[in-house]
């Protein structure tokens, strides 16, 4: 298969479609042009579209990605339908997954997502319940503690339980509430959507087998920035 513009090691790796391949490559180097013609590349060969994921960091970069696959495609893409390769990024997919199941995770399906303003408004509101100033402890520098916690995959009921100093002991107040905020909001914040999404692949292996056999070509660019 003809692959114009690529030089020898995209062609490799456009061509390698079973089992693991990494692209080392510095800015500007072609990486997304490789995945692009990968995916065009299982898509010619028979592979039904909905069977490839391919995920990136930044809004930006999956809506660059995704055009790309369009153009790269054109009609051969209208063969299939409405079924194309699923192109979005971390967070995208996290919202993908957990409103598919969200009658197992006990939240809505229309949830709403916090951005970091109402993050920080919702943990100085937590503050203030607890009766705890907001000037003497900074809820920016709380809502960091907590996004490294969800960062790590730590829950609030695991953090509770390793909470064995003084400032810890204020997260964790702080943390319980903003929770209950959130559930009273119906809504998630960032961290929850790759958080929630991680945990329930990890312990449903129910659901982590259907997006095994769905998503059965992964491709993931940007993978620095993850």
């Amino acid at each position: 298969m003809s692959h114009s513009g690529l030089n020898p090691k995209q062609k490799e790796a456009v061509e390698t479609t079973e089992g693991p391949v990494l692209i080392v490559a510095g800015a500007g180097a072609g990486k997304t042009k490789t995945i692009v013609h990968r995916i065009e590349n299982l898509i010619k060969k028979g592979v039904p579209p909905q069977n490839i994921l391919a995920i990136t960091f930044t809004n930006k970069a999956a809506r660059e990605m995704k055009d790309r696959v369009e153009q790269l495609l054109g009609t051969e893409i209208s063969k299939y339908g409405h079924s194309k390769p699923f192109v979005s990024t971390f967070h995208s997919l996290g919202v993908h997954i957990l409103k598919e199941n969200f009658e197992l995770l006990g939240i809505t399906r229309h949830f709403g997502i916090f951005d970091k303003s109402d993050s920080k408004r919702a943990i100085k509101e937590a503050l203030v319940a607890e009766n705890l100033d907001p000037k003497q402890y900074d809820p920016v520098k709380i809502g960091s503690a907590i996004s490294r916690e969800k960062g790590r995959f730590i829950t609030i009921e695991e953090y509770m339980g390793k909470s064995d100093d003084f400032y810890s002991g204020i997260v964790a107040r702080v943390w319980e509430r903003y929770e209950k905020i959130l559930a009273r909001e119906k809504s998630l914040d960032f961290d929850d959507l790759l958080l929630k999404t991680a945990r329930l692949l990890r312990d449903n292996e129910k659901i982590r087998n259907y997006y095994q056999e769905l998503w059965k070509y992964i491709h993931i660019d940007e993978y620095q920035d993850t």
